[in-house]
C-alpha cells in the first residue's frame, strides 16, 4: 500500500503524518516552525520533518502553508505569517531537502477543506463550504468533489466578502468583511469596547478572551451572550449568500470559535432558514468541523494521493 506525507505548515507549529490511502495515520511528529524568524528557518526545520519520515516509503508529499500559492510555478507569492516571503520558489526549496520529485503545495485553509471532505464532517458531502472561525475567517470550496481554486489559486477567500460597507475596518484594509464580524479578532474589538466585558477580562491574555467570553456566556451573561447571538445572525447571513450562490450540500465549520457552536447554533440556523432560497435551504446541512488540529495534515494526504492518481 503506498503511503503519503500530510504536511501542515503553521505559523507556530509544522504538523505532519504519514498517512495512508485509507485514511490511518501511520506516525505523527509536531514541531515548531519558527516561521516568524523567515522562510530560512521554516525551510531548516521542514526539511528535518521530511526526512524523519523517511521510512515509511511514502511517494508524495502534500503540503498546506498559509499564504498565496501559484500552483502552476510552485511559488508561494504571499504569506503574512512567514516573514521574508515574496514571490518565493517554495517547491524547488522543498526538492533540496528531498529527494522526492512528487511535491504539491496548497494553501492551508483548502487543505483543511478536503481533510473534512475525504475524512471529517464532510465525507458525506459532494459540493461543500469549510469556514474555519480563527483569528480571522478562512474557508475552502469543494465543488462536485473537487477544491475550487479560481484561475488566480486566490479562491475561497470567504472572509473577505462584504457585510457592510459601513462596518468595522479589516485587516485587508476594506470596511465590513465577513471575518470583521466572526473571528476571535472580532470577539477581542468588541470586548474592548464593552466596559464590562473588558472589566471581566482586564487579566486574561488576548489569546483566551475568546473563550474567556464562552465562558461568561455559558454562565448566563448577558453581554458575552450577545456577542455570540450576533455572530450566529451574521455566520446566518454570510452563509445564506455562499449557499444560494453555490448550492453545496454542506457548510462545515471550524476553527477555535466554533467550541462556542451551542452558543450561535440556534442563530445561525434561525437566520438561514430565513434568508436561504427555498432548495438550497432546504437540503442543506450543517455540522461542526471533527479533524481538530489534524484537518490540514488529512487534506493535503488527499492531494498527495490526487497527486499520485490513486483518488480520481
Amino acid at each position: 500500500m503506498k503511503n503519503v506525507i500530510g504536511i501542515d505548515i503553521g505559523g507556530t507549529n509544522i504538523r505532519a503524518a504519514a498517512v495512508n490511502s485509507n485514511g490511518e495515520i501511520l506516525h505523527q511528529i509536531k514541531v515548531k516552525s519558527n516561521a516568524r524568524d523567515g522562510i530560512e528557518h521554516l525551510l531548516k526545520n521542514l526539511g528535518e520533518v521530511i526526512t524523519s519520515f523517511a521510512d515509511f516509503q511514502t511517494e508524495c508529499i502534500g503540503i498546506g502553508i498559509p499564504g498565496i500559492i501559484d500552483q502552476k510555478n510552485g511559488i508561494l507569492t504571499q504569506a503574512p505569517n512567514i516573514t521574508g516571503v515574496k514571490n518565493f520558489p517554495l517547491i524547488k526549496e522543498i526538492k533540496k531537502v528531498t529527494s522526492l520529485e512528487s511535491i504539491i503545495v496548497e494553501n492551508d485553509a483548502n487543505s483543511a477543506a478536503l481533510g473534512e471532505y475525504w475524512m471529517g464532517s464532510g465525507a458525506q458531502s459532494n459540493s461543500m463550504l469549510m469556514l474555519t472561525l480563527g483569528t480571522g475567517l478562512g474557508g475552502g470550496i469543494v465543488l462536485n468533489g473537487e477544491l475550487w481554486r479560481g484561475e488566480d489559486g486566490m479562491a475561497g477567500e470567504i472572509g473577505h466578502i462584504i457585510i457592510d460597507p459601513a462596518g468595522p475596518l479589516c485587516n485587508c484594509g476594506n470596511n465590513g468583511c465577513f471575518e470583521s464580524f466572526v473571528s476571535a479578532e472580532a470577539v477581542r474589538r468588541i470586548v474592548n469596547n464593552n466596559a464590562v466585558l473588558k472589566e471581566f477580562t482586564k487579566n486574561t491574555h488576548p489569546d483566551d478572551i475568546p473563550e474567556k467570553i464562552m465562558l461568561l456566556a455559558i454562565e448566563g451573561n448577558e453581554d458575552s451572550l450577545q456577542i455570540w447571538k450576533d455572530i450566529g445572525k451574521t455566520l446566518g447571513i454570510g452563509i445564506t449568500s455562499l449557499v444560494n450562490l453555490l448550492n453545496v450540500d454542506s457548510v462545515i465549520i471550524g476553527g477555535g470559535l466554533s467550541n462556542a457552536w451551542e452558543l450561535f447554533q440556534n442563530w445561525m440556523l434561525i437566520e438561514i432558514k430565513k434568508r436561504a432560497l427555498s432548495g438550497p435551504g432546504e437540503r442543506l446541512r450543517i455540522y461542526p468541523a471533527s479533524l481538530g488540529d489534524n484537518a490540514g495534515i488529512f487534506g493535503c494526504a488527499y492531494l498527495a494521493y490526487k497527486e499520485l492518481k490513486i483518488f480520481n
